[in-house]
Formats: structure tokens, C-alpha cells, sequence
């Protein structure tokens, strides 16, 4: 493509060509919040679609509802205040009492505490004897630590590490959906680049055409060419314009479909510009394929949707742990000291230690022999899933390594093809200007030059394509390393 503008503008409108140069060399700088116009490369896009595109920014806020949602089970352990108080001002007894107590779970092996006051005024029969206290009341402290049930695990405990799952399912739907739209964003920006590209192509033919009508003429008048020559250049003129017309319009489209992802920081769309648009496509490598099977490997590390199978299977191990932690039996230690304050009974003013067994024997276990059981059957369908998930990772790799090589060789071809059509063009322009050679002969020569240019701005198109669609199968745009293309 550049040979056949170079070749072209320099061969017929030397001045065109210093004019398009100049223009292309007094961009300004481009700024994230302005739309300022400068040469836009595709890094520009790709920080845009990261900062503003508002499918990303929405998809965000799953991470901070997961955050929420991982408070509000970490809320499962925040200590509580109980408290209660009856009086009976009538009757043979007649009293007084209340009871508060603070109390506290811990993750700490379902371990929860306890702290609390009483106080007890008044009469109270024999078999409440307990209820009194003395003047200032009574102080108690104690623990509940389980012995077998809810010591690994409890329903508390496993909504913690369930919703600390979440929070990364949360990112990692953010990771794919920016893999998708990094990709997209990629392919509308180089489709930006070929379609501005043709556009150059048509117009220099078109500046071609129109400049030689002078020449042409002049030919005519001195009787050197023949007038059906005129009228020849007239007709190539119109069928340029033509194509000139449908090439702006295939660029406004572009432009448009491409200022979906370009966007300031306040998320308003921008219009790319035609002065904008990059001199050339940046220059195309060779890809090498020599290490596949790392490649494979560590993009399956990488790619969010395989880690996404990890956490689901993690969280079912939550459930099925959870489950044969309720097979076992309930045995709890409660261990508790009390004091009672000021004057009063001497039977109560020593301190008290307790120790207490609480058991709780489930003698039926079938919802959680069902539960367990459907947690490990979804587990062993996630299992198959992912194997399914790592192979398509793999044929997506090989499919975009393909892509790569084969569009690679095309434009590789497409530049030979345009080397050729530009040494015809030229031989075919000497004849014309001998005399051997007729107009029409010279604007086929141009065409075909021209569609070869096109062609290798295709195959390039395709190439860059191709590269997004690799980087988007290993993950790279993910990368916090990625570069953008050179």
C-alpha cells in the first residue's frame, strides 16, 4: 500500500503528495478527555474501553455488590446484645429481676463467648432460688466450644467462604466480558485503519485522474492523442468519484461503529477523525509457534472462564464439607464463671465454675447424605465441563495461531502482487507516453495497482484480525503487561 501511494503521487502530483504529508504531520496531541486530533493508535482505544466503556464499568459492580454480600456474611459473627426484664408487684412473691448478656461467635472453631449481668431483687420460691442475687447482682462470663459438629466448619462459616468465592466469580466475569470487548474493540479499530486506508487509495486515483486531465488535453490539442482520449479521462474521473463516494461512506461507518469503545472519561462517545487515522498499518511480524504446548498451558492458567470452573467446584466443596459436618454428632463444651457482687447471701457469694455437655445425635441422615451426594455429582458434571473448556482453550489457540500464519502469508503475497502491478503501471505509462499505449490500457494498469493495494490492506486487516483473536484465546489483553501492537 505505501509503494503505490508513494508511486503514484510521486510520478503525477508531486505536489498532492507534499500537501497530504504535511497535513498528516501537523496533527495535535491527543488527550483521553478531549477529542483532540492526533495520529490514534490502538493503545489509545484499548485504555479507553478499560476506563470508560460502560458495559465494563457496569459489569464492575459485581465486584462491589460481592464485596457488600461478603459483609453481610462476615456480619454472621458481629456480637449481639440480649437482655430481659420482669417484674411481679403482686402475689404471695413479689420481685424483681432482669438479665443482659453480650455475646460474641467467633470462626475461630465455632467458638462463640459470652458475657452478661443479672440481678434478682425480692421473693422467689424454693425451686427458683436461683433467680436472686445478691445486692449488686451477679457478673458471668463463658464459652460454647464445640467438640464434634461445627468445629471444622458451620452454616456461619461456610456463607463467609462462599460469598469470599463470589467475590472472585465477580472479577473473573469482569475479566471475560473485557476479553470479548478488547477483542471487538481491536477488530472495529483496525477495520477503522483498512477502510481509511482504501479511502487514500481511491482518492489518489482520483487526484490522479483529475490531474491529468490537463495533460490530456493539451495531447489532444496538439493532435498527439486522439480526442476519444478526453472523454476516456472524463469517464475514469466519474468512476473514481463513484468509488471515492462508496469509500467515504465505508469510512463514516467505520468511524461510527469504532466510536462505540473510543470514548472520554465521562463515558461520552468520540468521533474518530480522518486525520486520525495512522499512515499505515504498523509493520507485521512472523509469529512463532514453536512453543505450543506451553502457550496452551499457560493460557488455560490464564483464562478466566477455566479459573471460573475452579471457584465453582470450590464452592460446591463448601456445601459437601458443610454436609458431613452435620452427619456428625452435637457436642458442645459450655464453660461458665459467675460472681455475685456486694451483701447478700454467703451461699452465693463465692465464685461458681461450670462446666456443662450439651450432645445432639441426628439418628436419620438423609438429607445430608442427599445433599452431600448432589454436591459431589455437581462437582464430577463441573469436572467434565472444564476438560471440555481446556480443550476448546486449546483448538482456539491452534485455530488462531492458523488464522495467523495463513494471514501473514497473504499479505506477504500481497505485496509481491503489488510490486508487480506497480512495475506494469509503470512500463504500461512509458508505452503510453510513446505513443504505444492508449489511456484506457494506462487507467486498467492503475486499477489493477490500485485493487492490489487494496488487497494487501485487506490481507493486513485480516492479519491484525487475527492477532486480536490470538490475544484474546491466551488471555493476553488480560496481561498487565500486554503492549499494544508495533
Amino acid at each position: 500500500m505505501k509503494k503505490f501511494q508513494l508511486f503514484l503521487f510521486l510520478l503525477f502530483c508531486p505536489s498532492i503528495f507534499a500537501e497530504e504529508n504535511n497535513l498528516l504531520g501537523d496533527l495535535e496531541l491527543f488527550k483521553e478527555q478531549d477529542v483532540i486530533k492526533k495520529e490514534l493508535t490502538l493503545d489509545h482505544v484499548l485504555k479507553s474501553v478499560n476506563k470508560a466503556y460502560p458495559l465494563i464499568l457496569a459489569a464492575e459492580r459485581l465486584i462491589t455488590i460481592s464485596e457488600y454480600e461478603y459483609l453481610a456474611a462476615q456480619g454472621a459473627f458481629d456480637a449481639f446484645f440480649d437482655s430481659a426484664g420482669t417484674i411481679a408487684p403482686t402475689g404471695f412473691y413479689q420481685n424483681a429481676r432482669s438479665d443482659s448478656v453480650i455475646r460474641k461467635p467467633t470462626p475461630l472453631g465455632g467458638t462463640s463467648f459470652f458475657a452478661g449481668y443479672r440481678m434478682g431483687r425480692g421473693n422467689f420460691p424454693n425451686y427458683y432460688g436461683e433467680r436472686a442475687t445478691n445486692q449488686l447482682g451477679e457478673v458471668r462470663a463463658g464459652a460454647i466450644v464445640p467438640l464434634f459438629r461445627n468445629r471444622e466448619i458451620d452454616k456461619n462459616r461456610a456463607e463467609m467462604k462462599k460469598a469470599d468465592v463470589d467475590r472472585s466469580l465477580a472479577d473473573l466475569s469482569v475479566q471475560k466480558l473485557k476479553l470479548e470487548v478488547l477483542r471487538e474493540a481491536s477488530k472495529r479499530y483496525w477495520k477503522w485503519v483498512a477502510v481509511g486506508q482504501e479511502f487514500k487509495v481511491n482518492s489518489e486515483l482520483l487526484a490522479i485522474a483529475k490531474l491529468r486531465t490537463v495533460q490530456v488535453s493539451e495531447r489532444v490539442r496538439l493532435g498527439d492523442l486522439p480526442a476519444i482520449e478526453n472523454t476516456e479521462n472524463d469517464r475514469v474521473i466519474l468512476q473514481r468519484e463513484a468509488l471515492l463516494i462508496s469509500s467515504k461512506r465505508e469510512l463514516e461507518k467505520a468511524s461510527i461503529d469504532l466510536s462505540l469503545f473510543l470514548r472520554e472519561a465521562t463515558g461520552k462517545m468520540v468521533l474518530p477523525s480522518e486525520e486520525q487515522l495512522p499512515k499505515n498499518f504498523p509493520k507485521h511480524k512472523e509469529f512463532d509457534s514453536n512453543n505450543l504446548d506451553k502457550t496452551i498451558s499457560d493460557s488455560q492458567k490464564r483464562r478466566p472462564e477455566i479459573k471460573e470452573f475452579q471457584l465453582k467446584k470450590e464452592k460446591l466443596g463448601v456445601d459437601r464439607q458443610f454436609e458431613q459436618n452435620n452427619l456428625k454428632p452435637q457436642v458442645d463444651l459450655v464453660v461458665s464463671a459467675s460472681q455475685d457482687l456486694g451483701a447478700g447471701s454467703p451461699t452465693r457469694s463465692k465464685p461458681e465454675v461450670e462446666a456443662t455437655v450439651v450432645m445432639n445425635i441426628p439418628l436419620q441422615t438423609r438429607r445430608q447424605r442427599g445433599k452431600i451426594g448432589s454436591a459431589e455429582a455437581k462437582i464430577s458434571q463441573i469436572d467434565q465441563e472444564e476438560k471440555f473448556a481446556r480443550d476448546k482453550v486449546s483448538t482456539e489457540i491452534q485455530d488462531a495461531i492458523s488464522e495467523l500464519k495463513a494471514s501473514f502469508d497473504r499479505v506477504e503475497v500481497a505485496k509481491k502482487e503489488v510490486n508487480l502491478a506497480l512495475k506494469l503501471q509503470g512500463l504500461e505509462l512509458d508505452r503510453f507516453n510513446l505513443g504505444d499505449s492508449t489511456l484506457l490500457f494506462v487507467n486498467i494498469r492503475e486499477q489493477t495497482a490500485a485493487e492490489a493495494a487494496i488487497r494487501e490492506v485487506k490481507a493486513l486487516n485480516d492479519f491484525f484480525n487475527a492477532m486480536a483473536n490470538y490475544q484474546a484465546a491466551t488471555a493476553e489483553f488480560l496481561d498487565s503487561s500486554f503492549q499494544k501492537i508495533n
